[in-house]
């Protein structure tokens, strides 16, 4: 009897207070007062960025300049031109020619200046070669928070010629480079060769490798 008392006296109680609840959020006229809900929106800033762009031009030409590590014979400076035709987004071909001139081997070094392997016109070094370049990596440089650029790393394969010592020796190409887009129109390029041809000039039959490092400007037309 005691448990059904204090069920009933409990009961009443929260009959009470909802009933008090309902009236304190009823206006005088009526109406019911609804709590608007809060939506907390996140403080995110949009950043804006300026990427260059590439205009549908195919072909690109421009110079180079950079060192040439010449087997046997030392490591001087390089010049030279190049053209590009971009057949795809991932594939291009690549037409370079380079001029250098080769310094003395050391066995020359050693004898002093009365032995000498090659005449001076004889040291002239120049190569030209066709490329295949496969954009490996195509992305972009950050360089500040609002300036980026496109850029894409490559790598490049093909055949060439190279005129040395008096002689022409066909030349086998690898390498890669790295080019960063200023503009629409202008790019900005780092290239690793490795010009490979096989000689007897020292009395041994060998391949050599003769590693280029350069650096260039070329135009879009």
């Amino acid at each position: 009897m005691a448990n059904r008392l204090q069920q009933l006296f409990l009961i009443g109680l929260l009959t009470l207070t909802a009933q008090q609840v309902w009236s304190e959020e009823n206006s005088n006229d009526g109406s019911v007062a609804i709590n608007p809900i809060k939506i907390v929106e996140p403080d995110v800033k949009t950043r804006k960025a300026e990427e260059a762009q590439i205009d549908n031009e195919v072909f690109e030409a421009g110079f180079f300049v950079g060192m040439i590590s010449i087997e046997d014979f030392g490591t001087h400076p390089l010049y030279g031109v190049k053209a590009s035709f971009h057949a795809t987004e991932d594939f291009f071909l690549q037409a370079n020619y380079g001029m250098s001139e080769a310094g003395k081997t050391s066995y020359e070094t050693i004898n002093g200046s009365g032995v000498n392997i090659l005449t001076d016109s004889d040291r002239d070094y120049s190569y030209y070669d066709v490329l295949v370049g496969y954009n490996l990596f195509p992305g972009e440089t950050f360089v500040t928070r609002s300036l980026t650029f496109n850029s894409a790393f490559y790598l490049v394969a093909g055949v060439g010629n190279t005129t040395f010592a008096g002689d022409e020796q066909f030349t086998m190409v690898v390498g890669t480079g790295y080019r960063i887009i200023l503009s629409d129109w202008l790019t900005w390029n780092l290239d690793y060769r490795d010009h490979m041809f096989e000689t007897e000039l020292l009395g041994n039959k060998k391949q050599t490798h003769n590693i280029e490092f350069a650096t260039g400007l070329t135009v879009f037309f």
